[in-house]
């Protein structure tokens, strides 16, 4: 299979040995990088995997880049499809799953990375494998090339389409699509007024062009081109990802370059301040893990449920019938802890890599046993039922 880098860099050293099996990459666009991922199955398959060295070789173009027989950067044990439910199925049972991996995946520590330059093709992945009594040839694999002018000419075709590729985008990360991500998100934000999509598909863009340069700089300079609302938006989100934006503003007129003022900064996602904000900020720490599939976000979601006791105060006060006033430091915190421990469990089901940062935190040292508690007790917990965290 083909692998993501960002597997290997950026999810990998915050999982434990036992992990959901990453996405299989079938598109790429220019700049993004993959590894070669062999999967192994059958008894002593580590042991197996320890011995063996990988070489590959991918046709493209009419060019060959070769990678010699090397040994694996990383080697992680796979779960079974369904298999996270299933153990929390049976956990709470007081049973421990008898079936947690059939099979072994090791990532090639060489990497190929799409020219900046290329245009639209397929690219060919020959692996041969080394293993203990000889040589392998391992099932070839081919992986689309998509350029960013044939990616920035697909628009999305409702925000149903839009709201999968932001939520998923880390696995199959598609950045030649960004420029049209922005589009559709105001689009469908001028004929929902009242939602609060443009925030967070602003912050999941940001997290986006600030992960690849050369998505940036593609995105710059579409910019141009749009419509002034895009434009000045998409100049805003470049700027908040940690980049220069003067080349274009310099080329807007001074009426122009005076609305592009006014627009305000984009709130820091991991501000965690206790205001009627930080709810808003939890939303948008999701859509920066959707971006990056990156452990910050999910940690630092996380450390919400250390404000338990301020969920207990409120509570007691709502059980009272007490109705308060104003939104205190307190309150926020407790109404936090509630939307946070909802939206743990819900992605926990749902996406198999926070499920794994899960187990990961359960077994870090470096989290609170109050936490871990939480953690533990995300699909039990009533505090965390959607009617009461809505």
């Amino acid at each position: 299979m083909l692998i993501g880098e960002p597997v290997v860099e950026v999810e990998w050293p915050r999982t434990l040995k036992l992990v959901n099996a990453p996405a299989n990459i079938t598109l790429l666009n220019p700049g993004q990088c993959i590894r070669v991922g062999v999967v192994a199955t059958g008894d002593n398959r580590d042991a197996y995997l320890d011995q063996t060295r990988v070489s590959f070789r991918v046709r493209f173009n009419g060019q060959t880049d070769e990678h010699p027989f090397a040994a694996y950067a990383q080697t992680k044990q796979i779960k079974p499809e369904g298999g996270d439910f299933v153990t929390a199925a049976l956990a709470a049972g007081g049973i421990k799953n008898p079936l947690l991996t059939m099979a072994s995946l090791g990532a090639t520590a060489d990497k190929w990375c799409v020219p900046s330059n290329a245009a639209d093709g397929n690219a060919t992945v020959e692996a041969e494998a080394e293993v203990p009594g000889g040589r392998v040839a391992l099932t070839p694999s081919k992986v689309q090339i998509e350029s960013f002018a044939s990616g920035s000419s697909r628009k999305f075709k409702n925000i149903e389409e839009f709201g999968n590729y932001s939520q998923t985008y880390y696995r199959q990360p598609n950045p030649a699509r960004l420029v049209p991500a922005l589009q559709m998100a105001i689009e469908s934000q001028t004929a929902n007024h009242k939602s609060d999509l443009i925030g967070i598909a602003s912050a999941f863009l940001s997290a986006a062009l600030k992960a690849d340069p050369l998505a940036e700089k593609d995105f710059l300079a579409r910019m141009p081109e749009q419509t002034p609302l895009v434009r000045s938006l998409g100049l805003v989100i470049v700027h908040s990802a940690g980049y220069d934006i003067d080349s274009v503003v310099k080329t807007l007129s001074a009426e122009d370059q005076e609305k592009l003022k006014s627009i305000p900064s984009m709130p820091d996602p991991f501000d965690l301040s206790p205001t009627r904000e930080v709810f808003g900020h939890l939303d948008l720490m999701w859509s920066t893990f959707g971006a990056t599939g990156d452990f910050k976000p999910v940690a630092t979601i996380a450390s919400t449920l250390a404000w338990r006791a301020d969920y207990d105060e409120f509570d007691k006060m709502r059980k009272s019938g007490t109705h308060p006033s104003e939104i205190t430091p307190s309150l926020a915190r407790g109404l936090a802890y509630m939307a946070a421990g909802w939206s743990m469990e819900s992605f926990q089901r749902n996406d198999p890599l926070v499920a794994d940062y899960i187990e990961f935190m359960l077994a870090s040292p470096d989290v609170s046993p109050a936490i871990k508690t939480e953690l533990t007790g995300l699909s039990t917990d009533p505090a965390f039922k959607r009617d009461k965290a809505n």
